[in-house]
């Protein structure tokens, strides 16, 4: 859809103001917010209730930008609001008659017109003997911004819904575990840190046994030393 609208001369102005004005859009025009999630928030593409969307595959990988965002959606997903534009065109009383749509696909069947003021004053004359309206034109297309929004609230709300539904309890247990390894990894921290004091003081304490050990038996050899010497002199001394 475009939103650009060019402005008419003065006698088209005229003209226009003495035709019927459309009825006023059945809501304000609605922005995409971030959804509460609620419980019973329902859209075709989370809950495949539209026979229309089941068979959409989002399986396609799309196309990335360097910064690492989705640089086009995806073919269904521009189908999906084609269609939503057109049964809104063809259900909602609103839109009956020409309007938005219908001037958007008139301006397409000629974009053969490289001038985009003749082919939008063009459009514009092709259906305005239809009862089109700059007023019902600017009307319309806001409300088709509406239908949008609307749709896109209500997925964000499933959406949220559903995300709760299938990765909550599984991102709880993540958590769960990843405190669990915490409480694992400082439990292992503590008792390496109890090995290494023990290590020490099993090396100190070694060394000073050993040292014990080593002194007493040289001490007890030199003694062996001191006497086998003195009793080799006595016996050499007195034969």
């Amino acid at each position: 859809m475009l939103n650009p609208f060019i402005e008419f001369d003065e006698d088209n102005k005229k003209e226009l103001a003495k035709q019927n004005k459309p009825p006023t859009p059945s809501s304000a025009p609605i922005t995409q917010t971030v959804a509460s999630g609620d419980e019973n928030a329902r859209h075709p593409l989370i809950t495949g209730s539209d026979s229309n969307v089941k068979n959409i595959d989002v399986s396609q990988i799309p196309a990335y930008s360097p910064a690492g965002t989705i640089a086009e959606p995806l073919p269904e997903h521009k189908q999906y609001f084609e269609r939503l534009i057109d049964e809104a065109n063809r259900t909602n009383p609103f839109f009956q008659g020409a309007d938005f749509k219908e001037f958007v696909d008139t301006k397409i069947d000629i974009d053969d017109i490289t001038d985009e003021n003749i082919k939008y004053t063009t459009a514009f004359n092709v259906l305005k003997s239809t009862g089109l309206t700059k007023e019902k034109l600017l009307s319309t297309g806001q409300e088709y911004l509406n239908v949008i929004g609307r749709d896109l609230n209500a997925f964000q709300s499933a959406y949220v819904q559903q995300y709760r539904k299938e990765l909550g309890q599984k991102e709880l247990l993540v958590q769960k575990k990843a405190e669990e390894l915490q409480l694992l990894t400082q439990k292992m921290t503590a008792l390496k840190n109890d090995i290494n004091q023990l290590t020490q003081d099993i090396n100190l304490t070694k060394e000073k046994l050993n040292t014990t050990k080593n002194s007493f038996l040289l001490a007890g050899e030199k003694k062996q030393k001191e006497i086998q010497t003195e009793l080799q002199k006595i016996a050499r001394f007195f034969e």
